[in-house]
């Protein structure tokens, strides 16, 4: 899934349309969010991911997958079953708006599901 590109205004702020995009305007964007708030602390292989934040194996890989595709994580060494992932250096240096997006989804505590 391939997010749309851009800035878009959001309240008096303008903020990364791809970014909205997979975090507040479509499915399985909360799981995506908690995913890279999760990594913003540390890396994490994706079998780490879905115990910390109590989800399916497959359902992080793919929400994994969906976030290399637009940029927001990648893989840190050589791919395989646990390799790490983390925040790529868009989403590092957009991590504000990020958190500006995340505020105001208003998620409960990192690991609800």
């Amino acid at each position: 899934m391939q997010a749309p590109a851009g800035r878009i205004r959001n309240g008096g702020r303008s903020v990364d349309r791809r970014l909205w995009y997979l975090i507040a305007a479509t499915r399985g964007g909360m799981n995506r969010a908690k995913i890279l708030h999760s990594l913003h602390e540390r890396p994490h292989n994706a079998n780490d991911l879905a115990s910390l934040l109590r989800l399916d194996y497959k359902t992080v890989r793919h929400h994994l997958d969906v976030l290399r595709e637009n940029d927001c994580v990648m893989l840190l060494g050589e791919p395989g079953y646990a390799a790490l992932y983390g925040l790529s250096p868009r989403l590092q240096t957009h991590f504000g708006e990020f958190l500006d997006i995340w505020i105001r989804i208003e998620p409960g505590e990192v690991g609800e599901t």
